[in-house]
């Protein structure tokens, strides 16, 4: 009978030492902000309604949780032992009960899900969905939701790149910068892409060019560039560079007998050589058309 006494005691005592635990665990998961709305209130009540399936498994994984703790409690080494599996189950709860990351693929895709207005400036995206890389999002020219893959203001970045540079983005996200040909193609390879280039010359004029259609292959292709159907109040310098190939000062994919990245000191779609580039660095000055030399300049991407 003092056998069975004691036993209940441990026993109710590990009921104790469980409902503990599970309440902190359950702590560990409860909104910080515990003055909610009616508004918030019936928002949360009603995803539980949409979700009750869920919630009858959370009620099922919570009885084989209780039972699981109470296994540990039994089989740990004391108070201490336990403490430290305790520890150990927070940390991995956290990992669970924090919201997931949201992991946009481009600015078109944040301007979209994002129902608050959004500013001009860095952002964080996900091309390929995996790894993540700083872009330049515009939100809110014509619209907003424009990835910027090219942006020069009169500064002094060189331009006149080696390839890998160029595939891989160079220059200064919050100043002047190439975006990354492996990032514009990943993007512009995953649906319809429009490009948006805006320019101004030396006396402060804008214009800009247009294009609905628009893509560059992938590094097999040499990125070879795709654009059409054009608009704008600038001239259509890109459709002579229509289907050629990216060239660089160590990689000569032009038609040109030399190289012309050389030849005109940039890293562009050059055939021979070109009609248009923004590029152009050191004693070569940008231009595009007429607009010699574009003072500021600025390439841009949007899904459509």
């Amino acid at each position: 009978m003092v056998r069975d006494i004691r036993n209940d005691r441990e026993s109710s005592e590990n009921d104790m030492r469980i409902d503990k635990i599970m309440r902190e665990l359950q702590d560990t998961c409860i909104d910080g902000n515990q003055r909610l709305t009616v508004e918030k209130l019936k928002k949360k009540t009603q995803t539980i309604l949409e979700n009750i399936d869920v919630y009858k498994d959370v009620v099922k994984l919570n009885t084989q949780l209780r039972k699981e703790i109470k296994w540990i409690i039994e089989e740990s080494k004391g108070e201490k032992e336990t403490r430290r599996i305790l520890g150990l189950l927070k940390q991995d709860t956290k990992g669970i009960c924090s919201p997931p990351i949201a992991k946009y693929k481009d600015c078109t895709d944040i301007k979209r899900k994002t129902k608050k207005k959004l500013k001009d400036g860095v952002y964080k995206i996900y091309p390929g969905g995996v790894n993540s890389v700083q872009a330049y999002c515009d939100m809110t020219t014509d619209g907003g939701g424009w990835t910027v893959i090219h942006k020069r203001n009169g500064g002094n970045v060189n331009f006149h790149r080696k390839w890998l540079e160029c595939e891989n983005g160079f220059g200064n996200i919050n100043g002047e910068f190439w975006f990354g040909n492996k990032y514009t193609h990943i993007l512009t390879s995953s649906g319809k892409y429009e490009l948006r280039v805006d320019l101004v010359d030396s006396s402060g004029n804008k214009k800009y060019a247009l294009y609905k259609t628009f893509s560059i292959g992938d590094a097999g292709s040499k990125y070879k560039l795709t654009v059409d159907n054009f608009s704008g109040t600038a001239a259509n310098q890109l459709r002579r560079h229509n289907g050629m190939k990216f060239t660089t000062l160590d990689q000569d994919n032009d038609t040109y007998s030399g190289n012309c990245a050389l030849l005109r000191g940039g890293s562009w779609w050059y055939y021979s050589c070109t009609a248009c580039d923004l590029t152009k660095s050191g004693k070569h000055k940008p231009f595009w058309g007429g607009i010699s030399p574009v003072a500021k300049s600025i390439m841009m991407i949007r899904k459509t």
